[in-house]
């Protein structure tokens, strides 16, 4: 009997907790209490831009933003990917929407890239479906001198000459109907470059 009760009170102590799961261990090695914890802790989150949080029982960890530069390369297929998009909402019929996207592109983009010469051509294309002749000839007059694609050169040339037929001046707009003639020989565009095209 006497070792029962003395293998009772072994089992009791053995099963108490020994230590506060909440305790830690200062500077000077002596064990502190929760709230000294809880305030170095609260210390920690004040000098870093990640920690932990408490809420009674549970941690939450506070992490910092993760920021990717994107490669100009992405930002380029994006920029094209929204070029595109306008293309098509102009090409069914959108036009103020569309119009609104070449805007932005023309002023995002720098003026020597390739995709700023197309925005402004459709942005071109925008003021031709207002009526706004002049200032799209404006427009295709500025890009004109730059290194344009083949494809955009001959639609800029196509173009001009339509627009000056519409102004009623087709001795000039013969000019760039016969510099797209002797410039690009075999251009798919040959057959529209005509005032008679658009009577």
């Amino acid at each position: 009997m006497k070792y029962i009760s003395i293998i009772i009170l072994l089992s009791l102590i053995a099963c108490s907790p020994v230590r506060n799961r909440y305790m830690t261990r200062s500077h000077n090695n002596n064990i502190s209490d929760t709230s000294n914890f809880n305030t170095n802790r609260n210390h920690q989150e004040e000098s870093a831009s990640a920690g932990y949080i408490d809420d009674k029982d549970t941690v939450y960890i506070k992490l910092p933003p993760i920021y990717i530069n994107e490669s100009s390369e992405n930002i380029k297929r994006s920029l094209s990917v929204e070029l595109d998009s306008a293309i098509y909402l102009f090409n069914s019929g959108k036009y103020d929407e569309a119009c609104d996207k070449f805007s932005l592109l023309q002023e995002t983009l720098k003026e020597k890239d390739s995709l700023y010469h197309e925005a402004v051509f459709y942005s071109a294309e925008c003021l031709i479906v207002h009526n706004e002749y002049k200032l799209a000839n404006r427009l295709l007059n500025d890009i004109m001198n730059n290194e344009l694609s083949a494809n955009l050169k001959q639609r800029v040339l196509l173009r001009q000459g339509h627009i000056l037929c519409a102004l009623g001046d087709e001795s000039t707009a013969q000019w760039y109907f016969d510099k797209l003639k002797s410039d690009f020989p075999k251009s798919i565009y040959l057959k529209l470059a005509d005032c008679s095209t658009l009577k």
